[in-house]
């Protein structure tokens, strides 16, 4: 089992996932591993973290409205419109370069486009990633 799939697993014991994006992540679980474990390894990002990002951002590609993506712009001047994997990996590759080589700083790159959180942030940020990462982990078999 792929370090991505174990994680899914993991994820569905650990967190109560709504039955639509349940049912989604299960009917795409193949895909997602696959694409996750790629992605993670071609931007030299830590799988987990991503795929926590990916999750808090569109349940994976599978809530409503999210179209499969998982958060990160496809390019600078469309900002408006969201890339999958490889653009979620691209983007926290870019935070960890950028912000000191720290998964939170990687983070707060991802979120916001800063090294860290601004003033007045609105949703999830860095320390809810690391709590969400640490849970799903605790339920990764060894």
């Amino acid at each position: 089992m792929t370090a991505a799939a174990a994680w899914l697993t993991a994820l569905l014991l650990a967190v109560p996932v709504p039955a639509a994006e349940r049912a989604c992540i299960l009917a795409r679980r193949e895909t997602i591993a696959a694409s996750a474990d790629a992605a993670a390894e071609a931007h030299h990002v830590p799988v987990a973290l991503l795929l926590s990002v990916a999750y808090l951002e569109s349940h994976l590609g599978c809530a409503r409205g999210s179209g499969g993506c998982w958060g990160a712009p496809i390019s600078r001047t469309r900002r408006g419109v969201a890339g999958g994997p490889d653009r979620a990996a691209s983007a926290l590759a870019l935070g960890y370069r950028r912000c000191g080589g720290t998964p939170e700083g990687a983070v707060s790159s991802f979120r916001w486009g800063l090294c860290r959180v601004p003033a007045g942030a609105h949703g999830y940020g860095p320390a809810d990633v690391m709590r969400f990462a640490a849970r799903v982990a605790a339920r990764v078999a060894p």
